[in-house]
């Protein structure tokens, strides 16, 4: 796990700035504190962070091939790097260490760009090919690992694993993408390829990018897909947990591949609870297990009162509770510097001390991200299935339903699922998973100048679901599609690389290998949620090796308790940041209109909190990333 950046010039003759190369490397010191490593070529330079985890003597990078024609810089892992150095070596290859990275070199000069389909892992990286004067930059196929990238008006490429190291080259404008802002208030997050900035682009996961002669080209390799119904397996129920069973093993086995202890984040739920428990299969020693509590908010505890898996003596677990503190909340401006997007979630605030208390003691853990999509785990699947047949009636119909008192005690978004268009795509999965009310939100809370601005960048959200497959899966095939391709990439995986990698600690995911996601692909939606049990056959899977306790509970998700948060008194620089002066300064929002959010939520009389820390988020990225270059001192003085 490591961090990368770099830069390549449409004039090779170009002098290479040395100096800007390594500030674009040192403003990424958390994502390895082990070392460095510069490369510079006519017209390329390469930088790259080390946090040493896999051959901890000859592991440093850049890494050339045996000719010095090839030159890699990489960040993450690649799980099946001992199987792929066998076959290599057996065609001829020499290595030279004994690195999981250097097996891409190896596997670019058999197969170019068709190297990817090779690779198990979590992986963005670039490769820099002398003959051809190209740059190669790739990116994992579930998007667990972050990639940017941007062109300049003299044509040069810049790219690096965090937005700040391309902000630190100092050669791109930072204008606003209005259509970010539209996304954050649509759905709490920003969709791939979009940064906040319109030059900063995020390279999509299952893409890569060849850069060549001033011009960019970025073509996808992988996609998820779900067998059309005629297509589905004819398995049974038990055949389905028994393949799901060995291949679960098999992905925790490689996970655990490192030359450093490996621990795990625990929670009261079955996701992480199989991870752990699959562990202690395979290890000989006692398995680390690391779990959050929130003081004064037991109702946001991942386990609340629930026995979790390191209370069974059998499975010899250690574990350390973390306790996470009211004043934690100090956290939001450092969190929201590592995370760079703005979100309407805290829940990133949890997983920076989560992180910062495991990296302690621990390089790696295994965690559970990933279960929920792969599944279908999440609360809106089952309430897709319970409104969706409505969808047909008039609109007029459905709001005279609303009047009782059913549909709306589903869950708190279901009035609005109920009254959401019929046809499953991203406005209908927006309502699905809880967003904004998109009309009133930009009608009322943004300024004059920017109200337009995002009126008139309009929607891009067309091409994610445009094709031919799409419209013939059912609507849970088609809700686990943009989950995955969504808010799993910029919520979730992004959101648990920067909190994790703050504090220099790789997060690995088992349940989004890319083998275990494709053979789920596969299992019948009935089996995923059987009526409206959620995650029916992992439970059938693991049912001979966890408690019956822990199989039997419901889906319970990490928070943070920003709704409370925001109701009581805010630390002065956070609240400052909701005060008039400074929401007329910034210019982004009505700031008569936030007041009036504020009151409300303070006086308990509407939750508004997702709302107001989106408006906090912007307020607070203006202050780190518009005003200068971007560095940690700025953050702990301004936020």
């Amino acid at each position: 796990m490591c961090g990368i950046s770099g830069f390549a010039h449409s004039d090779p003759g170009r002098p290479i700035n040395k100096q800007m190369l390594s500030a674009m490397t040192d403003i990424i010191r958390h994502r390895g504190p082990d070392g460095e490593g510069f490369y510079s070529g006519p017209g390329v330079a390469l930088g790259f962070r080390r946090l040493s985890i896999i051959d901890l003597e000859t592991g440093g990078q850049p890494i050339a091939n045996e000719d010095g024609s090839l030159v890699l810089v990489c960040n993450g892992e690649i799980y099946n790097y001992e199987e792929l150095r066998a076959q290599l070596v057996n065609r001829g290859h020499h290595f030279r260490t004994r690195s999981d990275a250097e097996t891409i070199l190896h596997l670019y000069e058999e197969h170019e760009a068709d190297c990817l389909k090779y690779l198990r892992g979590m992986f963005a990286f670039a490769l820099w090919d002398e003959n051809r004067r190209r740059l190669f930059l790739a990116r994992d196929r579930l998007g667990i690992k972050p990639l940017h990238y941007a062109v300049g008006e003299d044509e040069t490429l810049y790219f690096g694993s965090e937005q700040k190291s391309i902000l630190m080259a100092d050669r791109i404008d930072r204008a606003i993408d209005p259509r970010a802002f539209n996304d954050l208030f649509t759905f709490g997050f920003i969709l791939t390829p979009r940064t906040l900035f319109q030059k900063i682009r995020h390279l999509p996961p299952g893409h890569y990018l060849f850069y060549h002669g001033g011009k960019v080209s970025v073509t996808q390799y992988w996609d998820l897909f779900f067998p059309e119904n005629r297509e589905q397996k004819s398995l049974s129920e038990a055949s389905w947990a028994e393949a799901l069973l060995e291949k679960l093993k098999e992905v925790v086995a490689m996970h655990m591949r490192s030359d450093v202890p490996v621990g795990a984040w625990l929670s009261a739920g079955i996701d992480s609870s199989a991870v752990a428990a699959l562990m202690r299969n395979i290890s000989k020693d006692t398995v680390q297990t690391f779990s959050l509590a929130f003081e004064n908010h037991p109702g946001y505890n991942e386990f609340g009162n629930q026995i979790t898996l390191d209370k069974f003596p059998e499975f010899a677990f250690s574990n350390e509770r973390i306790i996470f503190k009211d004043q934690h909340f100090e956290l939001f401006s450092k969190a929201l510097w590592h995370a760079e997007n703005p979100t309407s979630s805290g829940t990133r605030i949890s997983r920076m001390a989560l992180s910062e208390a495991t990296a302690r003691r621990f390089k790696v853990v295994l965690t559970g991200e990933g279960s929920d999509e792969i599944f279908g785990g999440y609360p809106w699947y089952a309430v897709d299935k319970i409104c969706s047949p409505f969808a047909v009636l008039p609109k007029s119909i459905r709001k005279l339903m609303l009047l009782g008192s059913v549909i709306p005690a589903l869950k708190p978004w279901s009035s609005g699922v109920f009254m959401a268009p019929r046809t499953m795509d991203l406005k209908r999965f927006g309502f699905l998973i809880g967003s904004f009310n998109r009309e009133n939100i930009i009608t009322e809370l943004f300024s004059d100048h920017w109200r337009q601005e995002v009126l008139k960048s309009g929607d891009e959200y067309s091409d994610l679901t445009a094709f031919p497959q799409f419209r013939r899966w059912r609507n849970f095939e088609k809700i686990q599609y943009m989950d995955t391709k969504t808010r799993l990439v910029d919520l979730i995986v992004l959101g648990l690389d920067r909190s994790s990698m703050a504090y220099s600690l790789e997060t690995r995911v088992p349940f989004l290998d890319h083998e275990l996601v494709e053979l789920c692909a596969q299992i019948p939606p009935g089996l995923k949620m059987k009526y409206v049990k959620e995650k029916y056959i992992l439970r059938k899977a693991l049912k001979n090796h966890l408690p019956s306790v822990i199989l039997r509970r419901k889906k319970r998700g990490l928070g943070t308790p920003h709704e409370p948060w925001l109701a009581g008194s805010l630390p002065e620089p956070i609240d400052a940041l909701l005060s008039e002066t400074q929401l007329k300064k910034k210019g982004y929002f009505k700031a008569s209109f936030v007041r009036q959010l504020l009151t409300e939520h303070r006086s308990r009389r509407k939750n508004y909190s997702r709302a107001l820390m989106a408006i906090l988020s912007v307020q607070a990225w203006d202050d780190l990333f518009m005003k200068g270059k971007p560095t940690m001192d700025r953050s702990r003085s301004n936020v």
